[in-house]
């Protein structure tokens, strides 16, 4: 899964096939790093194909 940093705790994981708005994840480099190995991304993902989401999926850590 593409992950774009945003700045030094923003990440994001871009607009994708069915998903309604992009997703932004807040989190150090090194969080991000073992969040990674599980379902956290995945996670946020799908909530940015939910109906009626606006502007983005939030993740924080």
């Amino acid at each position: 899964m593409e992950l774009k940093k945003i700045s030094d705790y923003e990440w994001e994981i871009p607009r994708s096939s069915g998903m309604k708005v992009p997703a932004r994840i807040y989190a150090s480099e090194k969080l991000v790093e073992k969040i990674k190995q599980d379902r956290t991304l995945m996670q946020a993902a799908n909530v940015a194909w939910l109906q009626g989401i606006q502007k983005f999926s939030y993740g924080t850590t």
